[in-house]
């Protein structure tokens, strides 16, 4: 039995009987310059699910090089976040494996940052459109329970709330990172990078604005690795020394030959945020964000002839067999992307108590270019023949209106309309070379839109005391259109859909005594199907294959049982959950039909549940030492794929069995603080039938790992902070590798 997770139970445990705890922890930090949060959506995360708050002041105390680092510690979560700087950071939780980016729900200030146009390992929410030097709190909500969401929240849902100044206000702050990484193949060594950043801002009558800038130029470690299989001409190997015999993570032999995705990553944002106070009873937020991306992928050999020269290609002799490498397998890449954000808010005050919201995005990708060359190209590219892949235009738009308040002494409503629409082109070319421009001819292209109207209501009525009970419900129209799919001699269209659903909600909370709580929440969602699952596939004599454009919705049925404690320095809480998930969108290969067809597929049923445990304390026996710490215990399973079989009754993937954490700050001098945390992903399965039981490139691992961070404050507005992540430089996978220990330097200044 794995004693991890069960130790950080029982020191919980032990906390808890300790010294009195805290209401709403405020942890103790030096003093900040004066700083208003956004929270004009406050109305939106006053739901009934288990909410989780991440604090400006906590995040001081964490290694954060991105927005996404807010969610570390976060219960029963974590961010696929494989190196400093990756664009792919996607949440897993409860119900959703690092795959399922669409189940998931990322705003800043109100406006959507989840890339909704898929839903994989690319459809990572923007990160890159928030420094975390602009984060005032996050707010994380678990569950389907708000009619105020769309069917995407039946995982997580979060909301980045940032700040604006009230006076003049400045920070500069900069970081250097090493990252010492390992691995059993010969490509480990030393990958650095760097970041800076800066804000600006003031409040000046009635307005107020804030103007921040950063750069990150870092250098990961290798994200894939060549692998070649036994076969070939023996009069034509060449004997080779370097190359690793190795296992697939379900057994199968290969042979790993070569490093690949060694990424250089160049990326620059900046935003600029002005809050105007319009009336004493209406303000408006406006909203301009940048991100540019410049990143190279290189390979690297790692075997060697008879003569010491790298060999990259051909037949080869090694660990006794003979093995044929793939033309593309050290082929380079790189990517090149530009991508703006722009928002308006509007909310005010009405009589009564009312109030209303007005919300408005557009997410837009101006320039999107993927370069792949066709051929190896190890070590220095030399700009052979290739593929560019062009996804500009893409992009969505979104439209609030919300609105919320009082009827009576014992009741509260919640009115809102929603509309959204997602667009998505992309188009692959030949290009004579890969660095340059795509001259040549088309090679594959699809595309197509998606789009939502909702109309919801929500009701939280106090209908005697220490009781409540909140009912809603969510209708929504959605709509398919203008889907195609192309190659080089033929374009086809796709018939337009639309359908019509409707969410329910309901929740029950009862204030049994003092400081104690109990809740039982049900709610309905609709996760409909992104463009790229509905209308990506190839075409095969003038027909589309490989797709069904025919998917249907997940739909969710979710339940959640909390117990929720406050305590005089703290709180805790328990939580039971289930999903029952019918029609799950996931790619897999249909067994049932020959030849079998690989696409992304409706699996019947699926179900997860568990039990989560909490608790957050301040001043925990020493004064200025903050303890949170958490332990899930999830089963997520296939009940019924009918289209493949072998995944009846077996662990659904990516979803591990436990996930657990510790984090401690402690405050041990007026200028200085510590910290430590400690973060466990217990057993989990990256195959539908749980085939994988090889911990190698591919599979996806159970880690323990843990970080430290010293911080002074030696100056008035001066700190300097020292840290690591993976002490212990744990060697872990999630197909690719995760970084190993990696070592933080930072020096800030703010007036």
């Amino acid at each position: 039995m794995n004693t991890v997770p069960l130790g950080l139970c029982a020191l919980a445990v032990a906390l808890a009987a300790g010294p009195s705890l805290a209401t709403d922890p405020v942890l103790q930090t030096t003093t900040l310059t004066p700083i208003s949060v956004h929270a004009s959506d406050t109305m939106v995360s006053e739901t009934p699910s288990v909410q989780i708050r991440v604090k400006r002041e906590q995040l001081r105390e964490q290694n954060v090089t991105e927005s996404a680092d807010a969610l570390k510690y976060a219960p029963n979560m974590m961010v696929r976040k494989r190196y400093i700087g990756d664009p792919n950071a996607v949440i897993s939780g409860r119900n959703a494996g690092t795959l399922q980016s669409a189940r998931s729900l990322v705003y800043a200030d109100g406006l959507l940052l989840s890339n909704l146009m898929t839903n994989g390992y690319d459809g990572a929410p923007r990160w890159g459109m928030v420094s975390p030097q602009e984060i005032g709190a996050v707010d994380i909500m678990y569950g389907p329970y708000s009619a105020l969401y769309p069917g995407n929240s039946l995982g997580t849902t979060v909301m980045i709330h940032t700040v604006l100044p009230q006076q003049l206000t400045a920070s500069a702050s900069t970081q250097f990172f090493s990252q010492d990484y390992h691995d059993a193949y010969g490509a480990g060594g030393h990958y650095n990078g760097h970041q800076a950043s800066a804000t600006l801002g003031n409040k000046q009558g009635r307005f107020s604005w804030l103007l921040e800038y950063s750069r990150l130029d870092n250098h990961g470690q290798p994200m894939q690795y060549a692998t070649a299989k036994a076969g070939g001409n023996p009069a034509l190997a060449v004997p080779v020394t370097g190359a690793i015999a190795d296992q697939n993570p379900n057994g199968s032999p290969r042979l790993v030959y070569g490093a690949n995705s060694i990424e250089h990553t160049v990326q620059d944002q900046a935003k600029l945020k002005v809050g105007v106070d319009l009336t004493d009873h209406v303000a408006a937020l406006f909203t301009v964000g940048w991100w540019d991306n410049r990143a190279e992928d290189f390979t690297r050999s790692l075997i060697r002839d008879g003569s010491g020269n790298l060999v990259n290609g051909g037949v080869i002799s090694a660990a006794g067999q003979t093995w044929t490498l793939p033309a593309s397998g050290l082929a380079p890449s790189s990517a090149s992307d530009t991508q703006m954000l722009y928002g308006i808010e509007l909310n005010g005050h009405l009589d009564g108590g009312w109030r209303w919201t007005a919300v408005a995005s557009h997410y837009d990708f101006l320039h999107s270019l993927a370069n792949t060359a066709s051929l190896a190209e190890p070590a220095k590219p030399s700009n052979g023949p290739g593929t560019i892949a062009n996804k500009a235009g893409s992009g969505w738009d979104t439209l609030d209106l919300r609105s919320s308040g009082p009827l009576g002494d014992q009741q509260m409503l919640y009115a809102g309309l929603h509309a959204d629409r997602y667009v998505l082109d992309s188009q692959v070319r030949n290009a004579s070379q890969w660095l340059g421009n795509a001259d040549g001819a088309l090679v594959s292209a699809f595309g197509g839109r998606t789009q939502t109207r909702a109309l919801y209501l929500q009701d939280v009525w106090s209908f005697a005391d220490a009781w409540a009970l909140t009912v809603g419900g969510r209708l929504e129209q959605w709509r398919a259109y203008d889907g195609l799919r192309g190659n080089a001699t033929n374009t086809l269209r796709y018939a337009d859909r639309q359908r019509t659903d409707f969410s329910p909600k309901a929740a029950l909370s009862w204030d049994f005594a003092d400081d104690w709580e109990l809740r039982l929440a049900h709610g309905k969602a609709v996760r409909y199907p992104t463009v790229t699952e509905l209308f990506q596939g190839s075409l095969s004599a003038n027909a589309i294959v490989n797709n069904n454009p025919n998917l249907k919705p997940e739909i969710d049925e979710s339940s959640d049982l909390t117990l929720n404690h406050h305590l005089q320095n703290g709180h805790w809480r328990v939580s039971l959950y289930q999903d029952r998930i019918a029609n799950a969108l996931y790619s897999q290969t249909d067994i049932t039909v020959t030849p079998t067809v690989t696409s992304v597929q409706n699996i019947d049923r699926m179900r997860s549940r568990g039990i989560e445990g909490e608790i957050g304390l301040t001043n925990l026996w020493l004064d200025g030492l903050d303890v949170q710490a958490s332990i899930a215990f999830n089963n997520a399973r296939t009940l019924n794929d009918s289209q493949y079989p072998l995944a009846n009754g077996k662990v659904f993937p990516r979803i591990p069995k436990v996930r657990a954490s510790i984090f401690a700050d402690y405050r041990f001098a007026p200028q200085w603080d510590a910290s430590l945390g400690i973060r466990h992903s217990g057993r989990q399965y990256g195959s539908l039938d749980n085939s994988d039981y090889v911990n190698s490139y591919g599979a996806v691992s159970r880690f323990t790992v843990t970080d430290a961070r010293l911080r002074w404050q030696f100056a008035p507005g001066w700190s300097a902070a020292l840290g690591v992540d993976n002490l212990t430089n744990e060697h872990y996978w999630v197909y690719h590798p995760y970084a190993g220990r990696t070592w933080f330097g930072e020096l800030r200044w703010e007036m």
